[in-house]
């Protein structure tokens, strides 16, 4: 007599299908370069909220910007550590909100927070070097108007409107500026002005409208300014430049000197 095998009221196992070398592979590599552009974007990330906080420029404009800075970080880490755990409908469309979505806003957005220009000339040295690259702040004075020793940029007042100039505004609306034997004084008053690089070989006595300012270049005897074409009206200042981020060697905040006369 032969015992009969114990019959086994369980399921058979199922093995999960194994995916192919190559596809495992090609996951893997694109895994780290996710993880590269989510250490980029926290990279660039983390400067833009530097100089953004260091210079006051908070706005909706700034606070979006770093807002689609920050999702896409995210995204790039959740797409780098479940690439291989996800269904592909899922990573294709994280994908397709960080490439397309998320970057459509942010021309606006920088445009309408900041402006970047180019110093070309010595007009501003030592404070600005020629050919230095610059983040102006745009929204600078629409809360505030623009106080003594802001580094400006505005347009050229003259018929060459497309020209722009980076200034620093030194004169204030119904001030009188007096420039005598290479001292600039307010009202009378001398003016302390550690900035320039030499003082100004020229004199004269400007007295200042409302609604308009007074600007000079701190390499005084190289300079075009309110000293050669007159104060220039508030709405020829464009923004404030505030940080210098070309060559590395100035990278840094613009010193401005908000001081009384």
């Amino acid at each position: 007599m032969t015992d009969n095998p114990t019959a086994s009221n369980s399921a058979p196992i199922e093995s999960k299908p194994t995916r192919p070398s190559w596809l495992s592979g090609c996951l893997t590599i694109l895994a780290v370069l996710f993880i590269i552009q989510g250490i980029w974007q926290l990279f660039f990330g983390s400067v833009f909220s530097y100089i953004f906080l260091a210079t006051g420029m908070l706005s909706s404009a700034t606070l979006l910007l770093l807002l689609t800075m920050l999702g896409s970080c995210i995204l790039y880490f959740l797409l780098a550590f479940r690439l291989k755990h996800q269904h592909w409908l899922i990573s294709v469309t994280f994908l397709a909100f960080v490439w397309l979505v998320l970057p459509l806003p942010r021309p606006y957005l920088i445009n309408t927070a900041t402006m970047r220009i180019r110093n070309d000339g010595f007009a501003m040295m030592p404070t600005l070097p020629n050919g230095a690259y610059m983040i102006a702040n745009r929204q600078a004075y629409q809360r505030q108007l623009p106080q003594r020793g802001d580094v400006v940029l505005l347009q050229y007042p003259a018929s060459d409107s497309a020209r722009m100039l980076v200034k620093r505004i030194i004169g204030l609306p119904g001030e009188v500026v007096t420039i005598d034997n290479g001292q600039v004084s307010i009202d009378g008053t001398p003016l302390n002005e550690p900035y320039i690089s030499a003082p100004p070989a020229y004199q004269g006595e400007w007295t200042i409208s409302e609604g308009q300012y007074f600007v000079l270049g701190d390499n005084r005897p190289d300079s075009i300014d309110s000293h050669q074409f007159g104060a220039i009206p508030r709405e020829n200042i464009l923004g404030k430049a505030v940080w210098i981020y070309w060559p590395l060697s100035n990278f840094g905040e613009i010193a401005g000197s908000n001081f009384p006369p």
